[in-house]
């Protein structure tokens, strides 16, 4: 039997910011969070809990992303560091990702 719990004990909260850094779907994290949590000796959070923090970790990390400025944005496309579809992004005034890609926007109900 899973035993579940709301809250979410420090190490875990730590190793819970670690993957959610990582492009991984959240049942995945869920998983791994639990597998940690079951190493540790402690309540594994429950599916809900994980979820809602995932993204709110996700959409902190978001809104702290620094876009870079124009002159650095054009230089790092020249030297190949960043893809040219990063322009574009800028342009429609997504943030920027290092790699390029659009980051995932938190779906609003």
């Amino acid at each position: 039997m899973v035993i579940a719990a709301a809250q979410v004990d420090g190490a875990l909260l730590s190793e819970l910011a670690r993957l959610a850094r990582e492009p991984k779907p959240i049942a995945d994290i869920n998983r791994e969070l639990g597998r940690r949590a079951a190493a540790l000796g402690l309540v594994k959070p429950s599916y809900a809990r994980v979820r809602q923090l995932v993204h709110e970790l996700r959409a902190t990390a978001l809104e702290q992303a620094v876009d870079p400025s124009w002159p650095q944005l054009l230089l790092e496309v020249d030297l190949r560091a960043r893809s040219p579809l990063a322009i574009v992004d800028k342009l429609d005034g997504v943030p920027v990702r290092r790699d390029g890609v659009a980051p995932l926007r938190p779906r609003v109900p």
